[in-house]
């Protein structure tokens, strides 16, 4: 969320805004949310651990997520006169008891808005403050911006590929070269049409990692050479940088690479989901795995036991009713919060400018 926000907000602003994370525990974050922001603890609620939080980062706004549970840093932050606000991450932590708990019905007023995760709750706050601070939104969840293409070269990309099954092995080393080529060589028993989009995630393993499947047999591109994907290319290796967004937009099914080393920092699954398309992964998903399991729990994602066994997880989600069925969880997963990010980015952007939010 924080990362998404944060986007939001810049783009909004035309400058970049930096996000500030705090947490009662020491755990992980996610590891994409880790990248775009700083993380601390929570600090004590004594009015000196407090004070010197806030006197350190000097924040502009702030987001309470939650049941209002730090009442003194509230109280403090709210005398620091900057916005604050309110959002639950669930339809249940707001009132988990039909009503408000008394710390939250008396911390309303410090709220220059309040977003409501139904309508119920809504009117709860609406008896404790005026109408205008209040909005329904539903649920703040983890969520995340798609990533941008050239959508001129995804028209021209997809109209090469002509209908072509293709899938994406994304972010993947030359350690896993072996793997996913024999992962697609099994495929394409079954659809001999099959392109492999090869996305490394060194750039300048590209042409070794070409050699070596030509070695194998395989008829490959370089992308960084000028190659397309002819009729005839059966491997594309897409050795550019900053164009994942086309690779998860033109393949309907996806391979995070570095899944199977405990050394890798997996590929966001966020990504591929966002754009529509259906996850395979090996069984490394790193420190914070909350994006794994979501997407795995909706149905988004599926789990490969073995490297043996890439190739006939892949062989089944070339059915395109599997691989649809599983890219629309994942895009229900990933965009459930996205309006309320953009509701709650536009609230703060306004307020920041000293005007009311409409």
């Amino acid at each position: 969320m924080i990362a998404a926000l944060t986007e939001e907000l810049s783009a909004l602003r035309g400058t970049p805004i930096f996000g500030l994370v705090t947490t009662p525990g020491a755990g992980d974050l996610p590891e994409p949310v880790a990248g775009n922001a700083v993380h601390q603890l929570a600090p004590g609620e004594t009015i000196g651990s407090v004070q010197r939080f806030l006197d350190h980062w000097t924040p502009e706004v702030g987001v309470f997520l939650g049941l209002v549970d730090k009442p003194l840093l509230l109280n403090e932050a709210a005398k620091r006169d900057f916005p604050l606000f309110l959002a639950s991450p669930t339809r249940d932590t707001a009132a988990p008891s039909g009503k408000l708990p008394a710390a939250t019905a008396s911390a309303l007023e410090l709220f220059a808005g309040c977003f409501a995760p139904s309508s119920a709750e809504a009117d709860l706050y609406r008896a404790e403050i005026e109408d205008k601070r209040v909005f329904v939104t539903g649920p703040l969840t983890d969520t995340t911006r798609a990533l941008p293409c050239n959508e001129a070269e995804r028209d021209t990309l997809a109209q090469l590929l002509g209908g072509r099954p293709v899938w994406l092995a994304a972010s993947v080393d030359f350690s896993e070269i072996d793997m996913i080529e024999a992962a697609h060589r099994r495929a394409t028993k079954a659809a001999h049409r099959l392109l492999l989009i090869l996305k490394p995630i060194d750039a300048s393993e590209g042409p070794s990692i070409r050699s070596a499947l030509e070695e194998k047999g395989w008829q490959t591109s370089l992308r960084s050479d000028g190659g397309e994907p002819d009729p005839d290319v059966q491997v594309y290796l897409a050795d550019t940088e900053d164009e994942m967004g086309l690779w998860y937009r033109l393949a309907p099914i996806s391979y995070l690479g570095g899944t199977f080393s405990p050394e890798r920092t997996p590929t966001d699954p966020f990504e591929p989901a966002a754009l529509g398309s259906a996850i395979l992964h090996g069984p490394e998903i790193g420190k914070a795995p909350y994006r794994f399991d979501r997407l795995s729990k909706a149905g988004a994602m599926k789990e490969v036991a073995s490297e043996a066994q890439l190739g006939e997880e892949l062989l089944q989600l070339l059915a395109p009713d599997k691989a649809a069925a599983m890219a629309h969880a994942g895009w229900t997963v990933t965009s459930e919060s996205a309006h309320v990010v953009e509701t709650l980015a536009a609230v703060i952007d306004s307020r920041l400018d000293g005007e009311e939010a409409a």
